[in-house]
């Protein structure tokens, strides 16, 4: 029962004819301002995560690893603008994504300037097109990098994700728990997780956006079904169908695992109440039908880019089948707080991190002992959610052989990436159980629980140092699993105590700061002598349709951040066979250059004769003299070269520093 205050209280306002004192008059007159005042702020649920990211914004503060030794002037010189080293894992990031983002602030476009690359724009998510620029809306927006400060621009992109992160989980779970605290708790734990941070932040692309987008279609909803304002929900249905729009868009083995998973949390309690459920069905219908036309528009303007790759033998069309993915890849994650500077024997970073898998078995010990679910929106979400991610469980840890090569999207999964979205859902099924747990947990499920939880995790930091960091030491797993155990007692001991919740979240930050640097800037992408000049020269050359090439990728960075046209670049989607061929007369290297998501690399040698090879999946190697390179492609006519060439047909102009080392300019004018 809500108790009325004296302002609405018979006698208290002077309208019934009772005298008001005049003295009393002006403070209650300025209360009620400063109250009505502070009603009129938003939420600090909308306005701390809003203002943080506004702070970080104008800041122009991201977590980009493009400060990194190869792509500075002087990697010995001053580095102020970044705290903590860079992460040389990701190449995704660092030598393309973020590169390529910068040069479209430079260019005011989002086309691919390397002739020998098909359409990419799928791929490199930097739409040119209306329905494309519409859905990946923070994309297009990099093109006004011209008039809009471009490091503001680059950190709005970087963080838009995380913001909507923690915007929509809590607004999510609050009316399935009843409080938005779980989904804060979801929302910490995801973004803090190793996988994460080894991931250079990009899973949180997939879980923001999919989060905000359930979050909104529960909203419009709701409101349909309990008729609030026609307008305020078709804004919400709105924001669904464009937020969800970009579902498929996402890194697909992530996003067949993760995004059903969380729709379902979303939709499926709409449909278990009877009243108002024909509004509910009718909302979802018209959000997921306008969300289906956004996609299929993207794909339609894409439709090169797409078949382009799916045309190419790498990643081409690509299948895989369930295996079992060992222990320490599941359950590790609670032991990689040293990853950083731990020497590896196999894999790398990005692979050996994982996610909070662990969550998972406290939530499940606790459903099997008796969990009370507040609604049956709540029972149903839980449900939903174990129903999506149980087949993903099994396809981590059973073998499928043969068969499961033709189930179709499962195919595309890998069971390793299967496997790291698996642990996110288990952070969001523990939040969803959770509040369902009694007051007081038991000493005897506690204390089963904590067991179970430290044996479990345990055996996979054993698991870690016979197989991927044997530096790993027992001292460090014995902290890492009395940590664990000390939080998970809290969790299931006092489930109402936030004491646990925020050591929680401490204890997960505390396994990943170090990951990633604090870059403010751009780096040396924009911050150096030598990238204004490339930005002077890339402007010329693409009036005059010249092209570059170097033998550096460090230089192909520096090339995409300042719109240099390039024949050494990423080929995210696929090749252009006609330029290849003009390359590859006869096509007879097809093999190897028809590959997608690929490095196009230079080394340049004496020999007439032009070589290609694969030194890795991902790297198109071309060896040869630059002088046959122009005969084939005539628009080459200036190379880059770390090292001295004396071909007939090339002319030394110029020489600059990059990643520390002396780059050597060629102009090409024929042999």
């Amino acid at each position: 029962m809500i108790t009325p205050t004296h302002a609405h209280l018979p006698g208290a306002g002077g309208e019934d004819g009772t005298t008001v004192s005049t003295e009393a008059a002006p403070a209650s007159h300025r209360a009620t301002h400063r109250r009505d005042w502070l009603r009129r702020l938003p939420s600090p649920w909308i306005g701390v995560p809003v203002l943080v990211y506004l702070l970080l914004t104008v800041c122009g503060v991201t977590m980009s690893s493009i400060g990194i030794d190869s792509l500075r002037e002087d990697p010995t010189g001053a580095t102020s603008d970044q705290l903590g080293d860079a992460t040389l894992i990701r190449t995704d990031e660092y030598l393309t994504s973020s590169p390529m983002a910068i040069g479209v602030m430079a260019t005011g476009q989002g086309e691919d300037l390397n002739p020998l690359t098909a359409p990419q724009g799928f791929t490199s998510m930097l739409p040119t097109s209306p329905v494309s620029s519409v859905v990946l809306a923070e994309n297009a927006v990099l093109r006004l990098g011209s008039v809009l400060p471009d490091q503001m621009l680059f950190a709005a992109r970087w963080w838009l994700p995380t913001l909507l992160l923690f915007l929509g989980m809590p607004a999510l779970l609050r009316p399935l728990v009843g409080s938005r605290w779980p989904g804060l708790f979801a929302a910490v734990l995801i973004a803090f997780s190793p996988a994460t941070a080894w991931w250079s932040l990009s899973p949180l692309s997939l879980w923001g956006f999919t989060v905000a987008g359930t979050a909104a279609l529960y909203r419009a909803a709701t409101g349909a079904a309990e008729r609030r304002p026609w307008w305020r929900n078709l804004l919400w249905a709105a924001a669904a169908a464009l937020l969800l729009a970009r579902t498929p868009l996402h890194y697909q083995p992530w996003a067949i695992t993760a995004a059903p998973a969380i729709l379902a949390v979303g939709i499926v309690p709409l449909l278990v109440r009877r009243e108002g459920r024909r509004a509910r069905i009718l909302t979802v219908a018209v959000v997921g039908a306008a969300s289906l036309l956004l996609a299929a528009g993207v794909f339609w303007e894409n439709r090169a880019s797409i078949a382009a790759t799916s045309a190419t033998v790498y990643p081409g069309a690509r299948s895989t089948s369930g295996h079992a993915v060992p222990m320490e890849l599941l359950f590790g994650a609670t032991s990689l707080g040293g990853l950083k500077d731990a020497p590896l024997s196999q894999l790398n970073p990005s692979e050996i991190s994982s996610s909070f898998l662990i969550a998972g078995v406290v939530a499940l010990l606790l459903l099997l002992v008796g969990v009370q679910f507040r609604s049956a929106e709540h029972r149903a979400a839980v449900w939903a959610l174990l129903v999506c991610a149980a087949p993903w469980a099994a396809w981590s840890a059973l073998s499928f052989g043969g068969i499961g090569h033709r189930i179709p999207l499962a195919n595309l999964v890998t069971p390793e990436r299967a496997a790291t979205m698996l642990g996110f859902l288990a952070v969001l099924l523990l939040a969803l159980v959770l509040p369902g747990w009694r007051e007081r947990g038991g000493w005897r499920v506690t204390t089963g629980t904590v067991i179970a939880v430290v044996l479990v995790a345990g055996y996979a930091a054993s698991r870690l140092m016979m197989s991927t960091m044997p530096a790993l030491t027992t001292r460090e797993v014995t902290l890492s699993l009395v940590v664990l155990g000390l939080l998970v007692g809290l969790l299931v001991a006092r489930p109402r105590w936030w004491v646990g919740y925020v050591a929680s979240g401490a204890a997960a930050l505390l396994l990943v700061w170090q990951v990633n640097p604090i870059l403010i800037g751009l780096g040396d992408l924009r911050g150096s002598a030598v990238a204004q000049e490339m930005l002077t020269l890339g402007e010329e050359s693409r009036a005059d349709g010249v092209l570059w090439a170097s033998n550096d990728t460090g230089v192909d960075a520096l090339f995409a951040a300042t719109g240099v046209p390039s024949l050494s670049s990423r080929q995210m989607a696929g090749p252009d066979q006609d330029a290849w061929q003009a390359l590859d007369p006869g096509g007879a290297a097809e093999g190897v250059w028809n590959r997608g998501g690929s490095f196009i690399q230079f080394a340049w040698t004496d020999d007439p004769t032009l070589s290609f090879s694969n030194p890795a999946p991902d790297r198109i190697q071309i060896s040869g003299s630059a002088c046959t390179v122009h005969d084939r492609i005539p628009e080459l006519e200036r190379v880059v070269s770390t090292t001295p060439l004396d071909a007939d047909c090339l002319t030394e102009v110029d020489t600059f520093t990059w990643g520390g080392v002396e780059q050597r300019v060629y102009e090409v004018t024929g042999a």
